[in-house]
């Protein structure tokens, strides 16, 4: 093994190079910042590294903990104290966060190094990280096309070796997509199973700190060590936390599959039809028992999600007003004045739209039309999902109906 194939390594892989002592926690931060030293100008997956503190933490580090000595990238909406959060936003710049996310303690509990902060779409408001107002963050494979979004940073880090695995959040796709784009593995888990303290709010009722990884081995052991109860998030469950890498390796027999018709329509490209084909049949051969299921209200999922996101932006976002922290107009006349030049200024486009829109279900006149209907037409969708799963362990499901597109290729509508 050669220091230029350690960053490639997953994350079961490299812990067993450190257990046996082939190689130092202190000389994999080396190794990983000439890495990322050597791609990154090109990919532009980090927006910035603390790799001074992350040697100190590696020469501390126990390699005899579930995570010991593994260094994993951070999604720059999650605070890691003394670190910039910047949440892709202008608003946010020089801020430095005043104290750790539930997941980074407990990722350092589990002897993990967060060491450098990841690009995003501004406070994770789209789905290609081209709506970031720091960086263009390119996808690996090819840097013409986007990475996916809005943990776009976190899975090209992690797609390209720049990372052994990464945190990312989601709210509407934004860990899975771009893991599907990016080629990796994401995991979005049950709401409340990962504690969402520290992690800037775009939609609280949705939003969900996950993994992004190299394998699904890699996953269930950042799992184990992130999820949990936690007192300081009141809507994280307190139940057991499994073992989730328990039954890994096992075949699929006894287990029913649910493949929504809903899902497989017209306008799916015909390479992502037939990678989802191939994986029915190779799920098929592990044993597994494919069912035909339906969701009817798939229909109106995207419009509920898009007045219920939009809602809660607009109010978890009124808190950044160049008051105490973070960018700040200059000049104003008036405390007014103050407030709107600064959100005018510092928000970007795309998170100006879904303020105002969500501003606008709520509003007078309009609450009862929009924002209530669309929270009744949630639980149409929420009972869809139960019945499902009374009759299957699971779904089969595209990610994106589309591969990573080109760069630039969507920013002009909106829609």
């Amino acid at each position: 093994m050669t220091e230029q194939d350690l960053p490639a390594l997953s994350i079961a892989d490299l812990q067993a190079l450190l257990r046996r002592r082939e190689v130092s926690p202190r000389e994999v931060i080396d190794v990983l910042r000439a890495r990322i030293e050597g791609v990154d100008e090109e990919i532009g997956a980090y927006l910035s590294l603390d790799m001074e503190a992350a040697k100190k933490e590696a020469e501390q580090a126990n390699v005899n903990l579930p995570l010991g000595g593994v260094p994993v990238a951070i999604k720059d909406i999650i605070n890691v104290m003394g670190q910039p959060c910047t949440c892709g936003s202008k608003i946010l710049q020089g801020y430095r966060a005043t104290y750790n996310a539930t997941v980074i303690r407990k990722l350092r509990a589990a002897g993990a190094i967060p060491f450098g902060k990841t690009n995003l779409d501004e406070f994770a408001m789209g789905s290609s990280t081209e709506n970031s107002a720091m960086t263009t963050t390119r996808n690996p494979w090819d840097l013409s096309r986007v990475p996916g979004g809005s943990s776009g940073g976190s899975a090209a880090a992690v797609a390209a070796d720049e990372a052994f695995a990464a945190l990312g959040s989601d709210t509407g796709g934004s860990i899975r997509q771009p893991a599907a784009l990016s080629g990796i593995v994401g995991f979005k888990p049950t709401y409340g199973r990962v504690s969402r303290f520290g992690l800037v709010a775009f939609a609280s009722s949705l939003d969900q700190v996950g993994p992004l990884t190299k394998t699904v081995r890699d996953v269930a052991l950042i799992m184990n060590a992130i999820a949990g109860h936690d007192p300081q998030d009141t809507t994280a469950l307190n139940e057991p936390v499994p073992d989730y890498a328990a039954k890994l390796g096992n075949d699929l027999r006894g287990v029913r599959l649910g493949l929504p018709k809903e899902y497989l329509i017209e306008g799916i490209d015909a390479q992502v039809k037939a990678a989802i084909n191939a994986a029915v049949k190779q799920m098929s051969s592990l044993g597994a028992e494919i069912v035909e299921v339906s969701l009817p209200a798939t229909e109106y999922a995207i419009a509920v999600y898009y007045i219920l996101a939009t809602a809660e932006a607009s109010a978890n976002l009124a808190r950044f007003d160049g008051v105490r922290y973070g960018y700040r107009a200059e000049n104003p006349r008036d405390m007014l004045d103050l407030y709107g030049r600064t959100r005018e200024e510092g928000f970007g486009p795309e998170v100006k739209r879904r303020i105002i829109l969500g501003t606008y279900v709520l509003s007078s006149g309009y609450y009862d039309a929009y924002y209530l209907r669309a929270q009744k037409v949630r639980e149409l969708i929420r009972q869809d999902f139960a019945k499902a799963f009374g009759e299957v362990d699971a779904l089969i499901s595209p990610t994106s109906p589309v591969p990573a597109f080109k760069l630039g290729e969507r920013v002009a509508d909106p829609l």
